[in-house]
């Protein structure tokens, strides 16, 4: 399993090793370092990738002239400041690792034992927390202007290149507004109202549908990758023979920001399970040999208490199966959103840029304390009140 240490980057002081498990939940106030953290590891699974599946002895070389800093600094916009002489990352990947010291040196890249014949292809999938863009901006493809690949416009590259596959003839039904379906016509996207039949260009949506259509999307897509042919250089076609571990996705890894954004809780606890579905989908299928993960982050207390509902599935699921058969329970059990609870990891970034883990191990599940010290405050602030009232 991959692992990640961030020491003195942006507001990160100290992550401690973090392993990227199936599902990743980083949960922290405003600039506590959160998208700081997935912005790393998703630049270091790049990295990963690229160096697995490119053999062009003229593919850009991470661990020279500042290159993996400079890459990272400038695809996910960090603020130069954002790095110091006392700022380190060590990556510890599948088949590679990465260590960057300070600001101004080279990354030390080294392939791990077994590189070449291990290596393996996979989809990697940045979703936004600016992903509304799309919707709310006409012709957004047109009006943004980058210089370099960035992550927005990497972002909408790759939003044209899913949206293409949800036309008129088969669209794609969305599980935060069960009754609206998405679909592309013609570069343009729309929804259709199912119980009117009504059509209207989602930049018309409201907030929220604007919010999570693009996740609903590119999960469904996406994840879908997995065991298709890879988008690959003609180049390294001729070196692939019958390697399907490079010619092949094997696996999908899904980075989304703040899922919740503008949605009502009920739809927060449909997306939620939408991706976690897609997730489980992506690790069942037979084509891909290597983990599909999920990392997010977010500040909502029902995000968090539908992960923790779905561990406790599968700790019932387990106990099950194990033989203390309980009748009902495959029936209650969502199979399709089933992985083992050791699967979930969570983690809490505190003021002092600290990682704190946030899974109590003996149950196990998602402590919501931190997400939760509003209703605290709010006990005893009416507590209060009520004794001014009543004495």
């Amino acid at each position: 399993m991959a692992t990640i240490l961030i020491k003195n980057v942006g507001p990160l002081k100290d992550t401690g090793e973090i392993a990227l498990n199936k599902l990743l939940l980083i949960i922290g106030r405003q600039s506590s370092g959160k998208r700081t953290f997935i912005k790393v590891l998703c630049h270091c699974r790049w990295v990963e990738k690229t160096l697995m599946v490119d053999d062009d002895a003229s593919a850009k070389d991470y661990g020279k002239d500042q290159e993996f800093l400079k890459s990272l600094m400038t695809f996910h916009r960090f603020n130069p400041d954002f790095f110091s002489p006392d700022s380190y990352i060590k990556y510890e990947g599948d088949y590679i690792t990465i260590e960057q010291s300070g600001d101004d040196s080279d990354a030390i890249i080294t392939r791990k034992k077994g590189f070449g014949e291990r290596r393996y292809n996979t989809k990697l999938c940045f979703i936004p927390s600016e992903r509304n863009l799309i919707s709310a901006v006409k012709n957004l493809d047109k009006a943004y202007k980058a210089t370099e690949l960035d992550v927005l416009l990497n972002y909408l590259l790759e939003w044209d290149e899913v949206k293409e596959f949800y036309g008129t003839k088969n669209p794609l039904r969305l599980s935060v507004a069960r009754n609206i379906q998405y679909y592309n016509d013609g570069g343009a996207d729309f929804i259709i109202l199912s119980q009117n039949g009504k059509k209207m260009p989602v930049f018309y949506a409201s907030s929220g549908v604007q919010s999570a259509m693009p996740i609903e999307v590119m999960i469904d897509r996406y994840s879908a990758f997995v065991g298709e042919k890879a988008s690959i250089s003609k180049h390294d076609w001729k070196h692939i023979n019958d390697d399907t571990r490079k010619a092949y996705y094997q696996s999908v890894q899904f980075f989304i920001e703040e899922p919740e954004q503008n949605l009502y809780p009920m739809s927060q606890k449909d997306l939620m399970l939408n991706i976690v579905r897609h997730v489980v989908s992506a690790n069942r299928n037979e084509k891909g040999n290597f983990d599909s993960h999920v990392v997010i982050t977010t500040h909502s207390p029902y995000i968090l208490s539908v992960l923790n509902e779905l561990m406790a599935e599968a700790r019932l699921y387990d106990y099950h199966l194990d033989g203390h058969f309980t009748p009902g329970v495959e029936d209650f059990v969502n199979y399709d959103c089933y992985m083992s609870a050791a699967n979930y990891s969570a983690y809490y970034i505190n003021d002092n840029g600290l990682f704190e883990n946030l899974i109590d191990a003996e149950l196990p599940m998602i402590s919501g304390l931190e997400l939760d010290s509003v209703s605290d405050w709010v006990e005893e602030r009416i507590s209060k009140v009520n004794e001014f009232i009543y004495g």
